[in-house]
């Protein structure tokens, strides 16, 4: 594969920029809903682009052969109708080089019939436990080989490994229902899914707890968020404004997001972070060819980057970050995030409780939207904390506000960062289910609006 796409690459003697993608993939799926096996299979896949910017514009082409002069010679045809007007794109630094991410234990080579085997096991822990209506039980590995050339002299090999497991419970009592989950997810082999039991076990649990609680009474509280809830904060509150391709795009948002703006005090530090190993959303080269690094999205509270591909680095006169993703090359990439959470503080977790004195303790995700500043998140369950102890639990329980109110009443983050990899991912632009990473240490939020009962 490698002559093959360093050849073509050296056959464009335009004064533009051509990159060319190839990628392998060997998958495995399997899926339970209640008692029925939905989906069992072992797949392969072959797909590639061709992406050329020349004339301000850029020219794709996808496809599933390998007549790779055919598809090199059509984006060439493309050129010919369109107009030239101005545009420019950062260029970057040659790069040559291999990756393999690592792995204990190579999923491929595990029997089907063991992976099927621990599935079932899984989902037959809930739907054997009294109470629980349905469940939904996912299985996934997917073993990609990604070839990467461009015209500035790059070439790339990415060997990665991804695999994970979802369970979902769902708990009724007459028109009450309550569902619990527990997903993970990451670049790594079989030992990321074994061993779980205990895992789902308290997914049921929770489902049952929230069955038999009370709903919340709704009204303005100290909100504790957990490591988990605290991560998607930070993603889908906050990530997605740090994206350029929308900022650039959007006069009201260039106006809000302006670098140096303080948004909170200086504990308050929001990271994206493609360069750590191991997590779903490790990203040691992007799309473009550019190496994944840490950027410091807020520092200290203050607004310090945003993340670029190279086309909106260059529109806003700041440096790319390594964050133009896509789904597959079916896709031309966009600006997305990687691993982003809100760093680690100080604080111990026993004391930012005793902080909160009479609150919420939210945890988990399962559902919620965002509308550029507003948010509005349900967390997996929640807790009435009365003089910094958990005293019982709550249902129905749903947060929302302003993204930037918020993060001015984060009080304290706590010392204890942990990332969360699912199976599910990251949707923008009709790619949905791009490999990420969520987290962060737990954190108090003053005065977060909670809906409930009335």
């Amino acid at each position: 594969m490698e002559h093959e796409i360093k050849a073509l690459v050296n056959r464009y003697q335009g004064g533009g920029y051509l990159e060319i993608h190839l990628e392998t993939r060997e998958f495995t799926t399997i899926e339970y809903s209640g008692s029925e096996l939905e989906t069992l299979t072992r797949s392969e896949l072959f797909v590639g682009n061709i992406r050329l910017f020349e004339k301000g514009f850029w020219y794709f082409t996808s496809f599933m052969d390998r007549d790779f002069d055919k598809h090199y010679d059509r984006i060439l045809k493309m050129l010919l109708v369109g107009e030239a007007r101005e545009g420019a794109i950062n260029s970057y630094q040659k790069i040559n080089t291999q990756i393999k991410t690592p792995f204990q234990i190579d999923s491929r080579l595990i029997p089907l019939e063991e992976k099927y085997s621990l599935i079932k096991k899984y989902n037959e822990i809930i739907l054997n436990s009294k109470n629980i209506q349905t469940s939904r039980v996912i299985y996934k590995d997917i073993a990609r080989k990604k070839y990467f050339a461009n015209s500035e002299g790059s070439y790339i090999e990415q060997e990665k490994l991804f695999t994970g497991v979802s369970c979902a419970a769902v708990a009724r009592s007459g028109m009450n229902i309550q569902t619990a989950s527990y997903s993970h997810a990451g670049h790594g082999g079989y030992e990321l899914v074994t061993g779980k039991e205990a895992e789902v076990e308290k997914t049921v649990s929770q489902a049952l707890e929230m069955l038999n609680a009370p709903q919340v009474e709704g009204g303005r509280y100290n909100v504790i968020l957990d490591n988990q809830m605290s991560g998607v904060f930070a993603h889908e509150a906050f990530g997605h404004l740090s994206e350029a391709d929308f900022i650039y795009e959007n006069p009201e948002m260039q106006d809000m997001m302006k670098l140096g703006r303080e948004f909170g005090r200086e504990i308050v530090n929001i990271v994206d972070d493609g360069t750590i190993e191991g997590l779903a959303g490790y990203v040691p080269f992007d799309d473009e060819g550019v190496n994944g690094r840490r950027t410091e999205l807020i520092k200290s509270g203050k607004l310090n980057a945003r993340l670029h591909s190279r086309e909106t680095a260059i529109k806003m006169g700041e440096t790319v970050t390594g964050n133009a993703r896509a789904l597959n090359p079916f896709f031309a990439p966009q600006v997305r995030m990687t691993n982003t959470f809100i760093d680690n503080g100080i604080t111990p977790v026993s004391e930012l409780f005793e902080a909160c004195g009479n609150g919420i303790y939210a945890c988990g995700f399962i559902g919620g939207m965002t509308s550029l500043e507003q948010f509005t998140f349900t967390p997996r369950c929640a807790y009435i904390v009365k003089n910094g102890k958990i005293v019982s639990p709550v249902r129905d329980t749903v947060l929302s506000g302003n993204v930037f109110e918020t993060i001015k009443n984060i009080t304290h983050t706590g010392n204890d960062l942990k990332h969360f990899g699912t199976l599910g991912g990251c949707g923008k632009g009709g790619q949905n289910g791009l490999t990420v990473t969520t987290g962060g240490p737990h954190i108090l939020v003053e005065n977060v609006l909670v809906g409930g009962k009335k």
